[in-house]
């Protein structure tokens, strides 16, 4: 019989403490398939599959309800570093979830906030790469063209409004810096107060 090495005490995370504490569970939307070194991830609300590695499927067996960095790292004898990296890629690819306290207010400091999706609002891909937003607690829908659903796909993290910007010039050919820069402003404050995305304090 086997038994799972033990979390790392504090003092041997070489990560920030914030980083180190940050907590994460699976999206209650995914499925996991094994197929030996690998699994495949089903994302059942956007119909999406993503493949994990050997390491990173270690470390999904490992989240049971919430767990944190610190606590994978030491069950899984992972470097904490390549733990943490590997959950915030997984969190991108909308596998797993950070909690966090989301807050909808907002923000005294739009350029200095970090936004991200509420992970509770579903998302799903519609023909030509825009999609549909619901939010269950609030009954809202919302009908977002591709450029906001690549948006929304690219706060699945924390993200700044200069981020984003930065994201969109190098994903849209042609695309003008300050016409990008007023219209990003101008979706995160309206997806903000209809409750879609919220803001979050981002360790360092």
């Amino acid at each position: 019989m086997t038994t799972d090495p033990d979390p790392l005490p504090p003092a041997s995370c070489p990560l920030s403490p914030a980083s180190c504490s940050l907590q994460y569970a699976l999206r209650a939307d995914v499925a996991i398939e094994d197929f030996g070194e690998r699994a495949l991830v089903l994302r059942c609300d956007a119909l999406e599959l993503r493949e994990v590695n050997a390491g990173g499927r270690k470390i999904l067996e490992r989240i049971d309800g919430t767990r944190s960095v610190q606590d994978i790292a030491g069950n899984v004898g992972l470097a904490a570093e390549i733990v943490d990296s590997a959950l915030r890629k997984m969190e991108r690819q909308g596998i797993v979830r950070r909690l966090v306290a989301l807050k909808k207010e907002r923000p005294e400091t739009m350029s200095e906030a970090k936004f991200m999706a509420d992970p509770d609002v579903s998302f799903r891909p519609e023909d030509d790469d825009g999609g549909i937003l619901y939010n269950a607690e609030t009954d809202v829908l919302e009908v977002v063209n591709p450029t906001a659903a690549e948006i929304w796909k690219f706060l699945a993290t924390p993200r700044t409004p200069a981020e984003v910007v930065a994201h969109l010039l190098a994903v849209c050919d042609g695309a003008l810096p300050e016409q990008v820069e007023r219209d990003v402003g101008d979706f995160l404050e309206s997806m903000r107060s209809k409750g879609f995305i919220g803001t979050v304090a981002e360790p360092a």
